[in-house]
């Protein structure tokens, strides 16, 4: 299947988190069946461009999929409102998701709505029995989204807010260096970090894992336009083998090893 084939699918449930997000439900067979953790759908809007989404979660089995939304510009606004019934244009699945190997313990960890997507990787973890624990770092308990979630999927998690109010006090990344303390360097040696979130987070939880030796892979928010290479609006800086060049974050990515990126 070409990785830019267009669907018109139905929405057939929309769920409110609070007054900033937002879940959408489609029924969308194709991209249920293809779709892997990491991967997202570019959704048409009426506002000139479409709109990237991280896939939250699939049923493969009813052909259903879900991504989640914020609500931070008129695109995004407009989506969030659709209800059961509307057909939207989507494109997908896109990019290259995580690399997840069975014998690897599985941490994931999600700053703001880089938590949406992550919940896929726990659901697909749990249905391979490959052990995956959960890092979710906000700013404030009050912004808090998809807790239930992640304690009903995840084998273990780590809440924190910049404010307190969760069970920790902090960011992503130093929840991440208070999970890999507790672990001897066997269980670090075969664990690997899927993080996702704003790229300040990212950079943060990157080197977390360069001082604990962990593995790992970063998922990255750039801004894109068509979804499928063509635009190169979203070119990522990287250095692989020694050569610097800029990789497209909707083909090569949005999934890179962390230490093939140029940190600004």
């Amino acid at each position: 299947m070409p990785s830019h084939r267009e669907y018109h699918l139905t929405v057939c449930d929309r769920e409110e988190l609070d007054a900033n997000h937002g879940v959408l439900t489609f029924i969308g067979p194709e991209i249920a069946a293809a779709a892997q953790p990491g991967q997202f759908v570019s959704l048409a809007c009426s506002h000139l461009l479409r709109r990237p989404f991280g896939i939250m979660t699939v049923e493969r089995e009813t052909g259903r999929f879900q991504v989640g939304i914020r609500r931070q510009g008129e695109g995004s606004n407009e989506l969030a409102d659709l209800q059961p019934g509307a057909e939207v244009s989507i494109l997908g699945p896109l990019g290259n998701g995580f690399k997840i190997e069975p014998e690897r313990q599985i941490i994931t960890v999600g700053g703001g709505t880089g938590v949406f997507p992550l919940l896929f990787v726990h659901q697909f973890c749990g249905e391979r029995e490959i052990p995956h624990l959960a890092v979710c770092g906000y700013r404030s308990s009050e912004d808090s989204i998809l807790l239930e979630e992640f304690a009903e999927t995840a084998d273990s998690c780590l809440f924190a807010s910049d404010s307190g109010g969760l069970d920790m006090t902090g960011n992503a990344a130093e929840a991440l260096e208070q999970v890999l303390s507790i672990m001897d360097e066997a269980e670090r040696y075969t664990s690997v970090v899927l993080a996702c979130g704003p790229e300040p987070m990212l950079k943060l939880v990157a080197e977390v894992c360069t001082r604990n030796k962990v593995e790992c892979q970063v998922s990255l928010e750039s801004r894109m336009a068509c979804g499928f290479g063509v635009c190169l609006c979203c070119a990522v800086a990287t250095e692989r083998d020694g050569e610097a060049r800029h990789e497209r974050c909707c083909v090569e990515g949005p999934v890179f090893p962390a230490e093939a990126i140029q940190w600004k």
